[in-house]
């Protein structure tokens, strides 16, 4: 549900969107060579939390792809918790395409 609700919000930003099901996924299509310009990470994922698979991802030292932590955690200092663990930014549950863009636009700005 969380994909085809960031699919909706960003098809009208002419992005190729690509997604996996797990973080196991994520982090063999990133080390295999894929490249990305953004991953939008999603905390709570199948076997392998985001938190995790952000953690793996930067084991490599030349992983330089901004990542966006996208959960349903909106506690006080949550924020912050996801910036401190190396998340680029963070977006929380639910979400609007106005508050991808906002995100998009630090981003890539």
């Amino acid at each position: 549900l969380n994909i085809k609700v960031a699919k909706r919000a960003l098809k009208d930003f002419n992005f190729i969107i690509d997604e996996v099901k797990d973080g196991n996924e994520a982090v063999a299509k990133v080390k295999s060579g894929v490249k990305y310009d953004l991953i939008l990470m999603d905390i709570m994922m199948p076997g392998m939390s985001g938190d995790e698979t952000l953690a793996k991802l930067k084991e490599d030292s030349n992983f330089r792809i901004p990542v966006i932590a996208v959960t349903a955690d909106v506690e006080a200092g949550s924020e912050t918790k996801y910036l401190s663990q190396g998340f680029t930014s963070y977006i929380g549950k639910p979400f609007t395409r106005d508050q991808i863009k906002e995100e998009l636009d630090k981003i890539f700005k």
